[in-house]
């Protein structure tokens, strides 16, 4: 009677450790790819949240903004330079984008005259000789600035198309490889979404 007792214990406890057993296996084969998802290759999961099956947000404490980007994009950042492009690259890898891919890059701008378009037109700082002059200028309001596009004919090349997003005194300098790009439609997503936090 107590060997048969002893045979049922026994069994009850094997059949205990192998539930838990089985339990642990499935929580871990359901839980990995979540994981997984979280951590792209080039973000942190601090600064980068989902905030719709086709967006992501990215929020840089460095050059204190958020924006949107697409998903399978990726992103690195470094020394108040922030990279994105729709290939796995790295700042610093000088990696170009080949047929089919892009890369962006957004930084903090600072110049030295009172004015961006004074330091459009002498980018030396009153140094050099040469001036830039400014072709066209268009200007798009966002909800979290006014991006600006520039044409220049620039004394070193024949013509230049740069970039900014700004908002009161705050400036970013905004650069697209190739340009123009396929990916226009992503780029301008990006620049629209593009936001100063507090």
């Amino acid at each position: 009677m107590k060997k048969s007792a002893q045979k049922g214990n026994t069994f009850l406890i094997i059949l205990i450790c192998a539930a838990i057993i089985i339990g642990v296996a499935i929580f871990f084969a359901v839980s990995s790819p979540k994981i997984a998802s979280l951590t792209s290759p080039s973000t942190t999961p601090d600064s980068t949240q989902e905030t719709s099956k086709n967006l992501k947000t990215y929020t840089s404490d460095n050059l204190k903004i958020a924006f949107n980007y697409p998903k399978g994009w990726y992103i690195d950042e470094k020394d108040y330079d922030i990279m994105i492009t729709s290939y796995s690259t790295k700042i610093g890898e000088n990696v170009e984008p080949s047929d089919g891919q892009i890369k962006i890059f957004i930084n903090d701008y600072s110049g030295c005259f009172p004015t961006l378009e004074e330091d459009l037109i002498d980018p030396a700082c009153g140094q050099g000789k040469k001036k830039n002059k400014i072709i066209s200028k268009d200007a798009r309001q966002t909800t979290g600035g006014e991006f600006l596009k520039y044409t220049l004919d620039s004394y070193d090349e024949n013509q230049r198309v740069q970039y900014f997003f700004q908002k009161g005194k705050k400036i970013l300098d905004i650069e697209k490889h190739p340009d123009p790009s396929q990916f226009e439609k992503e780029f301008n997503q990006i620049v629209d979404s593009i936001r100063f936090l507090p």
